[in-house]
């Protein structure tokens, strides 16, 4: 059975009365069912007036309850209306977030080309720069060599230089002596 106190919603003092006369119809109408096996069947004209006259209290607490429950359910429906629409925005959210996914890694795809390229290059320029220190490094031997074999040279020539002159005073001293 409905009570006052298990709702948030104020109600006047009329509605009150009402749904104690409510609870208590039930006792009432025992003590006219009583009354109605003990009197005699002109007392059944007496009976019926009250009982007609607590009905009227049902009818009210019936209609304070239909209209409780269609105030409540505004707020409810409203709430129900308010969730759709936040479900519906937040599946837009989802699907833009989606195709901003999808659209990064399509955008990915050509960074990441980019990127295998650059490395590419980067790997070939290292390659190319080694190459370029190994023949510096070849070429500056090659010129030390070079320089060593030239040094041997002029010294091997300065010594048959040496040699030839002694040999050519020798020559000239043989015949005048």
């Amino acid at each position: 059975m409905w009570q006052a106190q298990n709702t948030s919603a104020s109600f006047s003092q009329d509605e009150l009365q009402f749904s104690w006369q409510a609870q208590h119809f039930g006792d009432l109408h025992r003590h006219f069912a009583w009354n109605v096996q003990h009197f005699s069947d002109a007392s059944h004209c007496v009976l019926h007036t009250p009982h007609s006259t607590l009905s009227t209290p049902r009818f009210a607490v019936d209609t304070l309850l239909q209209t409780l429950h269609s105030t409540l359910y505004t707020p409810h429906s409203a709430l129900r209306t308010l969730h759709s629409t936040l479900y519906t925005l937040h599946s837009a959210l989802h699907t833009l977030h989606f195709t901003l996914n999808i659209l990064h890694s399509t955008l990915y795809t050509p960074h990441f080309t980019l990127y295998t390229l650059h490395s590419t290059l980067h790997a070939l320029h290292f390659t190319l720069h080694t190459l370029d220190s190994t023949l510096h490094t070849l070429h500056f031997t090659l010129y030390t060599l070079h320089s060593t074999l030239y040094i041997l040279h002029s010294t091997l020539y300065t010594l048959h230089s040496a040699l030839y002159t002694l040999h050519s005073a020798l020559y000239i001293l043989r015949f005048t002596f």
